[in-house]
């Protein structure tokens, strides 16, 4: 007499095969999923509408100062303009409930224009909500000119030994002048291709004082952002503006992985 097989324990053993690295990836191809849902429906329902359908309650935007992303958009009228872009890069905490996504963007005054009217890269952090949708908790762009634009491959991060890092330490560190890159660290500068940190032919500046606004830690605390302003030099010509950073902890440190510096625009 044949025999079946209980469902309980083939669920068991399928279980038991399912890699933890499986399970990241799983879990970064929603994230990449849900990045590209809200791009397409920026096109197909209007910037506005997709802002505020896919960012956290409590998300922050650069409007351009930062500000609550829901009430940000949701005081703004309706555009016909057409915000386009998708992810480029993508990594994931392995609480597997928080990442990032980067990528570019062009912007159209009209929606039939066959040219850009801008381009920048984008910077968004997720998490998880409650009801297990991701959502963006906070975002900023950094624009460059429209000819600089080029294609980009989607590449998602390889899984990296990690550690849990401390606020504490996080913060020490984010308010340093000397900056905590390493080689694959992308860096983000107005009016320029985001480029890798390994790839820049001039150290970054280090006359840069940062103060920090608001900051969040995976439920892991192996990643994390830090938001706030920023001034570089002291004189009246000093430039001022706003800043995002993502963090992972590499070689048992917090190290950054994203690096946007927006300036403010001159009256």
């Amino acid at each position: 007499m044949k025999k079946s097989f209980p469902l309980s324990l083939l669920l068991m053993l399928l279980c038991a095969f399912q890699s933890p690295g499986q399970d990241r990836d799983k879990a970064l191809a929603s994230l990449v999923e849900a990045e590209t849902r809200f791009a397409t429906a920026s096109v197909e329902k209007g910037i506005r509408a997709a802002f505020i359908e896919n960012l956290a309650d409590d998300a922050v935007v650069f409007l351009p100062e930062p500000v609550n992303g829901k009430k940000g958009y949701g005081s703004r009228p309706e555009s016909s303009a057409k915000l386009s872009w998708y992810p480029a890069y993508a990594d994931i905490s392995s609480s597997l409930d928080w990442g990032y996504t980067t990528g570019p963007y062009e912007f159209r005054a009209k929606p039939d224009d066959a040219n850009p009217a801008g381009a920048g890269f984008y910077l968004s952090v997720w998490k998880k909500q409650p009801d297990g949708q991701w959502k963006v908790a906070i975002d900023q762009g950094s624009s460059y000119p429209v000819e600089l634009i080029k294609p980009e491959a989607y590449q998602p991060a390889a899984k990296t030994e990690t550690g849990a890092g401390t606020e504490q330490d996080l913060l020490a560190r984010d308010s340093q002048q000397v900056q905590p890159y390493h080689e694959e660290t992308l860096v983000y500068r107005a009016g320029h291709y985001p480029v890798r940190y390994k790839d820049l032919i001039i150290e970054p500046a280090a006359n840069i004082y940062y103060t920090t606004i608001g900051s969040d830690i995976s439920s892991a605390a192996d990643m994390a952002y830090t938001y706030g302003s920023y001034t570089r030099g002291k004189n009246h010509d000093a430039e001022t503006g706003y800043y995002l950073k993502v963090w992972k902890v590499l070689d048992g440190q917090w190290r950054l992985v994203a690096h946007n510096l927006v300036p403010n625009r001159k009256s």
